[in-house]
């Protein structure tokens, strides 16, 4: 019966010690993710291509963003959470020795500036039906339009 009451006590002690660290675990990472610095874009944002491929694409505005990591270069990281239905082809990316078990291969994003906007349109001239389209897509006005057309120079 002694013996009965001495496992009975460790088995509520290892109970209890197990509740405790549970608990710190769930506290720790309930923490750690309100930390998380998010921001919602108030504009496009140019996406560089891949492998510097040349390409451009465009993140839209109100996209979130989550801040990652902030590098002494004077740059920071920030991640993009996505959802897909069905399958994405692909190819597999494995995660070598050197990488220590984790490989990041981040893209780079920027500002929308005039000068790159020229550089793009160079590459992609836009017909006039693209300009309609794009003018129609914004809902200005005519009014709106003469207004851009008069603020063009001679």
């Amino acid at each position: 019966m002694f013996i009965n009451k001495w496992i009975a006590f460790w088995l509520v002690g290892l109970v209890l010690i197990y509740a405790a660290v549970l608990t710190f675990v769930v506290i720790n990472n309930g923490s750690r993710s309100h930390d998380v610095k998010m921001i919602k874009t108030k504009e496009p944002l140019l996406i560089e291509g891949p492998n510097g491929d040349e390409n451009y694409y465009v993140l839209p505005l109100g996209t979130t963003l989550y801040h990652d990591k902030s590098f002494p270069e004077g740059h920071d990281r920030y991640v993009v959470y996505l959802n897909h239905k069905g399958a994405i082809a692909h190819d597999e990316v494995s995660t070598k020795p050197e990488y220590g078990g984790s490989f990041i291969d981040p893209l780079w994003i920027s500002n929308i500036d005039v000068d790159t906007l020229k550089e793009i349109f160079k590459r992609f001239p836009l017909s006039k039906e693209d300009v309609v389209a794009a003018i129609k897509s914004n809902e200005i006005t005519r009014d709106d339009l003469a207004d851009i057309i008069r603020s063009l120079p001679e």
